[in-house]
């Protein structure tokens, strides 16, 4: 049997807009855990990230919050870890649309082999059609409101949603890239936290963590439910999913696939 202690939780804060004003907001970067061991470094060259009240003015004037100009090694940044990416001026209002423009020429996987992959090494990363210096959309339903003190942003990369292996057990094939980002904003965000257990065995590292929400129109169909974050147990059992919104969700817990252990579902999680 697989049991779970959890730690839920979630802030509210409730903001006004006020477009005439202006405050420094900060962006991060975080990201979910990759399910390839046989990959020693994920680097994502970042070269700006933008946003605006409305898709046409996304990446104008004030609109762009950082513009690293730099690669981050996405696997170091797993479990609540984030990179700045840096701090700009936005004016108070209701931001629908960020915008991430990534390098693909600068960007690489390397397998702990030594083996580099990028989009020009064959095998190498397939990067879906993109051309080699591309921007990447996140629309927010609710829109993230900044103030006129400006706000605190994270952007979180899902890797494993992101890059998917042609041959899972050989990822020295190649990768494939899909893209799965989402924007949060920390003023209305709270986190969640736990151990997983195996009965009589003390706890369980590698296991999956996902934090779901239920789709209304197919409740009992788990593949259409929307993910907004994934975690790995830690070697004590530990994880923590953080910059979750209030909200009702199920936690997935899943054993790894090496362990007698099967699956737990929480539901109504808040």
């Amino acid at each position: 049997m697989l049991g779970i202690a959890v730690i839920a939780a979630c802030s509210q804060h409730n903001g006004t807009t006020n477009t005439t004003k202006a405050g420094p907001t900060q962006v991060f970067l975080i990201d979910a855990p990759f399910p390839y061991d046989q990959v020693a470094r994920v680097d994502v060259y970042i070269v700006r990230v933008a946003a605006g009240t409305n898709p046409d003015t996304v990446g104008t004037g004030p609109g762009v919050i950082a513009a690293p100009h730099r690669a981050y090694n996405l696997l170091e940044l797993a479990n609540g870890a984030a990179a700045k990416l840096g701090e700009g001026i936005l004016y108070s209002g209701q931001y629908v649309q960020f915008l991430v423009t990534i390098d693909a020429d600068s960007s690489s996987i390397t397998l702990k082999d030594g083996t580099i992959l990028t989009n020009k090494t064959s095998p190498g990363i397939d990067w879906g059609g993109y051309p080699s210096r591309f921007s990447f959309g996140l629309f927010t339903d609710p829109p993230i409101q900044i103030g006129d003190t400006g706000a605190v942003v994270v952007i979180d990369f899902d890797l494993g949603r992101s890059f998917y292996a042609r041959d899972p057990a050989n990822p020295a094939a190649g990768f494939n890239y899909v893209g799965y980002m989402q924007v949060r904003n920390t003023a209305v965000t709270g986190s969640v936290s736990g151990t997983v257990m195996g009965q009589n065995a003390g706890p369980i590292a590698d296991a999956s963590i996902t934090l779901l929400v239920v789709n209304p129109n197919y409740p009992s169909d788990e593949a259409t439910w929307g993910v907004l974050g994934t975690a790995r147990s830690d070697a004590t059992g530990r994880f923590r999913l953080p910059y979750a919104s209030p909200g009702s969700y199920v936690l997935a817990v899943d054993a790894p696939a090496t362990s007698v252990y099967g699956s737990l579902r929480l539901p109504s999680l808040s």
